[in-house]
Protein backbone atom coordinates (compact mmCIF):
# COMPACT_ATOMS: atom_id res chain seq x y z
CA UNK A 1 0.00 0.00 0.00
CA UNK A 2 1.79 3.00 -1.46
CA UNK A 3 0.99 6.46 1.46
CA UNK A 4 0.45 9.57 -0.78
CA UNK A 5 1.95 12.80 0.58
CA UNK A 6 4.31 15.46 -0.28
CA UNK A 7 7.80 15.01 -1.20
CA UNK A 8 10.39 17.23 0.28
CA UNK A 9 10.79 19.24 -2.50
CA UNK A 10 7.46 19.78 -3.29
CA UNK A 11 7.23 21.15 0.56
CA UNK A 12 10.14 23.45 0.31
CA UNK A 13 8.97 24.60 -3.36
CA UNK A 14 5.58 25.81 -1.35
CA UNK A 15 7.28 27.45 1.55
CA UNK A 16 9.54 29.19 -0.73
CA UNK A 17 6.51 30.81 -2.69
CA UNK A 18 4.33 31.73 0.64
CA UNK A 19 7.74 33.57 1.48
CA UNK A 20 7.73 35.04 -1.70
CA UNK A 21 4.38 36.30 -1.41
CA UNK A 22 4.59 37.30 2.35
CA UNK A 23 7.76 39.34 1.58
CA UNK A 24 5.87 41.04 -1.40
CA UNK A 25 2.35 41.69 0.33
CA UNK A 26 3.83 42.33 4.08
CA UNK A 27 4.96 46.07 3.19
CA UNK A 28 1.68 47.06 1.43
CA UNK A 29 -0.21 45.53 4.33
CA UNK A 30 1.96 47.70 6.94
CA UNK A 31 0.54 50.92 4.84
CA UNK A 32 -2.88 49.54 4.50
CA UNK A 33 -2.91 49.16 7.93
CA UNK A 34 -1.09 52.87 9.03
CA UNK A 35 -3.54 54.75 6.35
CA UNK A 36 -6.44 52.92 8.39
CA UNK A 37 -5.09 54.16 11.41
CA UNK A 38 -5.01 57.50 9.94
CA UNK A 39 -8.58 57.83 8.74
CA UNK A 40 -9.62 56.30 12.17
CA UNK A 41 -8.19 59.05 13.87
CA UNK A 42 -9.25 61.90 11.75
CA UNK A 43 -12.26 61.07 12.14
CA UNK A 44 -12.29 60.55 15.65
CA UNK A 45 -10.91 64.12 15.99
CA UNK A 46 -13.76 65.56 13.37
CA UNK A 47 -16.53 63.79 15.77
CA UNK A 48 -15.06 65.81 19.20
CA UNK A 49 -14.82 69.03 17.02
CA UNK A 50 -18.23 68.81 15.49
CA UNK A 51 -19.72 67.55 19.02
CA UNK A 52 -17.84 70.72 20.76
CA UNK A 53 -19.55 72.96 18.23
CA UNK A 54 -23.37 71.22 18.44
CA UNK A 55 -22.66 71.53 22.49
CA UNK A 56 -22.23 75.21 22.72
CA UNK A 57 -25.12 75.88 20.69
CA UNK A 58 -27.20 73.65 22.14
CA UNK A 59 -26.17 75.22 25.69
CA UNK A 60 -25.91 78.55 24.49
CA UNK A 61 -22.50 79.12 25.82
CA UNK A 62 -18.94 78.11 24.75
CA UNK A 63 -17.93 74.82 25.12
CA UNK A 64 -13.85 74.13 25.20
CA UNK A 65 -12.06 71.40 23.61
CA UNK A 66 -8.44 70.78 24.92
CA UNK A 67 -5.55 68.29 24.51
CA UNK A 68 -4.73 66.43 27.52
CA UNK A 69 -1.59 67.32 29.18
CA UNK A 70 -1.27 70.04 26.39
CA UNK A 71 -0.35 67.13 24.31
CA UNK A 72 -3.07 66.10 21.30
CA UNK A 73 -1.53 62.32 21.50
CA UNK A 74 -2.35 61.85 24.61
CA UNK A 75 -6.17 62.77 23.93
CA UNK A 76 -8.60 65.63 24.67
CA UNK A 77 -11.16 66.88 26.56
CA UNK A 78 -14.68 68.60 25.97
CA UNK A 79 -15.68 70.78 28.34
CA UNK A 80 -17.62 73.96 29.82
CA UNK A 81 -14.57 76.10 30.64
CA UNK A 82 -15.85 78.19 33.92
CA UNK A 83 -13.00 80.23 34.26
CA UNK A 84 -11.58 80.71 30.73
CA UNK A 85 -8.12 79.24 31.04
CA UNK A 86 -8.71 76.58 28.45
CA UNK A 87 -7.90 74.04 30.69
CA UNK A 88 -10.00 71.48 32.48
CA UNK A 89 -9.40 72.25 36.11
CA UNK A 90 -11.40 72.08 39.09
CA UNK A 91 -14.45 73.32 38.86
CA UNK A 92 -15.15 72.75 34.93
CA UNK A 93 -18.15 70.83 33.75
CA UNK A 94 -16.27 67.46 31.69
CA UNK A 95 -18.93 66.77 28.45
CA UNK A 96 -16.78 64.18 26.94
CA UNK A 97 -13.29 62.91 26.71
CA UNK A 98 -11.17 61.03 23.91
CA UNK A 99 -8.02 58.93 24.09
CA UNK A 100 -6.23 59.67 20.44
CA UNK A 101 -5.65 56.92 18.15
CA UNK A 102 -2.49 55.41 17.54
CA UNK A 103 -1.20 57.70 14.85
CA UNK A 104 2.54 59.08 14.78
CA UNK A 105 2.04 62.54 15.88
CA UNK A 106 -1.17 64.87 16.37
CA UNK A 107 0.01 68.99 15.01
CA UNK A 108 -1.81 71.64 16.19
CA UNK A 109 -1.57 75.04 14.21
CA UNK A 110 -1.22 78.67 16.22
CA UNK A 111 -3.86 78.51 19.28
CA UNK A 112 -5.17 75.43 18.12
CA UNK A 113 -2.28 73.78 19.52
CA UNK A 114 -3.61 74.34 23.01
CA UNK A 115 -7.40 74.52 22.75
CA UNK A 116 -10.36 74.86 20.36
CA UNK A 117 -12.96 76.96 21.53
CA UNK A 118 -16.57 77.35 20.39
CA UNK A 119 -18.92 80.45 21.14
CA UNK A 120 -22.50 80.13 21.71
CA UNK A 121 -23.36 81.31 17.92
CA UNK A 122 -21.41 78.13 16.91
CA UNK A 123 -17.82 79.99 15.85
CA UNK A 124 -14.75 79.13 16.81
CA UNK A 125 -12.88 81.96 19.18
CA UNK A 126 -9.99 82.78 21.21
CA UNK A 127 -10.33 83.11 24.69
CA UNK A 128 -9.93 86.98 24.44
CA UNK A 129 -13.33 86.63 21.97
CA UNK A 130 -10.79 87.07 18.53
CA UNK A 131 -11.64 84.48 15.77
CA UNK A 132 -10.05 81.40 15.82
CA UNK A 133 -8.84 79.80 13.00
CA UNK A 134 -5.77 76.62 12.26
CA UNK A 135 -4.99 73.48 11.49
CA UNK A 136 -4.65 69.90 13.21
CA UNK A 137 -2.48 67.46 11.22
CA UNK A 138 -2.68 64.03 11.77
CA UNK A 139 1.04 62.83 10.68
CA UNK A 140 1.68 59.49 9.41
CA UNK A 141 4.44 56.62 9.94
CA UNK A 142 5.95 57.15 7.06
CA UNK A 143 7.05 60.95 5.75
CA UNK A 144 6.26 60.14 2.44
CA UNK A 145 2.49 59.03 3.21
CA UNK A 146 -0.36 62.04 3.27
CA UNK A 147 -0.91 63.53 6.38
CA UNK A 148 -4.48 64.29 7.72
CA UNK A 149 -5.77 67.71 7.85
CA UNK A 150 -8.31 69.04 10.18
CA UNK A 151 -8.70 72.54 9.29
CA UNK A 152 -11.05 74.86 10.87
CA UNK A 153 -11.96 78.51 9.21
CA UNK A 154 -12.40 82.00 10.77
CA UNK A 155 -15.96 80.76 11.55
CA UNK A 156 -15.43 77.83 12.99
CA UNK A 157 -16.67 75.65 9.77
CA UNK A 158 -14.36 71.90 9.56
CA UNK A 159 -12.98 70.75 6.35
CA UNK A 160 -11.11 67.76 5.82
CA UNK A 161 -8.27 67.67 3.40
CA UNK A 162 -4.52 65.35 2.86
CA UNK A 163 -1.51 66.43 1.76
CA UNK A 164 2.09 64.80 1.91
CA UNK A 165 3.42 64.74 5.57
CA UNK A 166 5.68 67.97 6.06
CA UNK A 167 8.80 67.87 8.18
CA UNK A 168 8.08 71.11 10.07
CA UNK A 169 4.93 69.48 11.27
CA UNK A 170 5.44 65.49 11.47
CA UNK A 171 9.32 65.26 12.65
CA UNK A 172 10.73 62.20 11.65
CA UNK A 173 10.05 58.92 13.92
CA UNK A 174 13.24 57.84 15.82
CA UNK A 175 12.71 54.46 14.01
CA UNK A 176 13.00 55.99 10.63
Amino acid sequence: MRCNGFTLIELLTALALVAVLLCIGLPAFGRLIDNQRMDVGKEQLARSIQQTREEAVRRNQAVTMAPVGGDWNAGWQVFIDRNSNATFDQGDQLLGQEIAASVRHIHGSGALARYLRYNALGESELINGGFLAGTLRLCPQRQEDDARLLIINRVGRLRLDRETAKQRYCPASPAQ
